[in-house]
């Protein structure tokens, strides 16, 4: 009788586990691969432009892939416009701007620098002018169009080096001479920046143990927040700023009121979360060996999980672009996701 009762308390407790794997696993399969593009290098960044992504692979160089039939185009050197041949040996940077048809990245070899690339010929990109000074150890940046049809200034940057967010202007000095780059705006931070995000009013710096800084587009401090862990990049939607906090994982900050910041909502990832990207409801977070996280945030202040996927291997980042996930995999490349509700 004895032997009869264990007997039927391990099949009910084996019934019951199998019931509650099954149902985690039908509740976190919102991420569905698509496809994997194998990467030589260890891809850091990526930005994305129409049916091209660009990745760059540090020591593999720069890699374009083209999101219609997933072919990969591997530069490791690129030509300029005067007809040089420039070798790529550490890209660690990427910024793209679809609407100007120029992609930027930085090459950290020897006399670090940003490269300004025409992509006005996807499959042929030449390298138009260079943006060198304060482009030393970039952790982050970012390029887009100038919308003022009156300025002598045709788009704008902003990267982080060190302590310090520079923001700066493309345009030129006289009609027909080549393009300049000057910084404008540097921003010294009172810790290490490892990220920035602008929007039309405000710079947002992510500054690891120091949190989050707003200033104004004169470069003047109006607020700032501390966060737990280390801040590494931020991203801002609505009066929404979203913070990937290294060991804090997700932090979710109400920017309503720049000059009173309020942290509001909050998810602690495993592993190390370093990057992150906002679409429609959802927010993505790269968490190195933790995986990717991808959340629903209808609600920033209560963050809900909608899937934990660790078969990317170390994720160094990710982004959301034409509705899918894009993921880089310190091992296995940029991995395309499906999003499935």
């Amino acid at each position: 009788m004895l032997k009869r009762l264990i007997v039927l308390t391990i099949i009910v407790i084996a019934l019951f586990s199998c019931a509650k794997k099954s149902t985690e696993w039908n509740q976190k399969n919102v991420l569905q691969l698509e496809w994997a593009v194998p990467l030589v290098g260890n891809p850091l960044d990526l930005d994305a432009y129409e049916s091209r992504v660009y990745v760059s692979e540090d020591q593999g160089g720069l890699s374009v892939i083209n999101l219609n039939n997933f072919s990969r185009q591997w530069l490791t050197e690129i030509v300029s416009s005067d007809g040089d041949t420039i070798t790529l040996v550490k890209v660690r940077r990427v910024s793209v701007d679809g609407d100007l048809k120029r992609v930027f990245f930085n090459e950290t070899d020897g006399s670090d620098l940003i490269m300004v690339v025409d992509s006005t010929n996807p499959d042929s990109l030449v390298v138009v002018d260079r943006v060198t000074g304060a482009t030393q150890d970039i952790s982050s940046m970012m390029f887009q169009k100038i919308n003022d049809p009156g300025s002598q200034f045709t788009y704008e940057g902003l990267f982080t080096a060190g302590r310090r967010a520079n923001y700066g202007k493309f345009g030129t000095h006289i009609a027909g001479l080549p393009p300049y780059f000057a910084i404008t705006m540097p921003i010294e931070n009172p810790s290490t920046c490892r990220g920035a995000f602008m929007t039309s009013q405000h710079i947002y710096t992510a500054i690891e143990q120091r949190g989050m800084m707003i200033y104004n587009r004169s470069g003047a401090i109006v607020g700032s927040v501390d966060l737990p862990g280390e801040a590494q990049k931020v991203k801002v939607v609505g009066n929404y700023a979203y913070v990937a906090c290294r060991q804090s994982g997700l932090q979710i900050v109400d920017v309503s009121n720049p000059a009173n910041p309020v942290r509001v909502g909050s998810y602690d990832t495993t592993g190390y979360a370093t990057n992150l990207d906002v679409w429609n409801n959802y927010a993505i977070v790269s968490s190195g060996g933790g995986g990717v996280y991808l959340f629903d945030v209808t609600n920033p202040a209560n963050p809900v999980l909608l899937d934990n996927i660790t078969s990317c291997g170390y994720a160094n980042n990710v982004m959301f672009h034409n509705g899918k996930a894009l993921v880089l995999g310190r091992d296995r490349g940029l991995l395309i996701y499906n999003i499935v509700p």
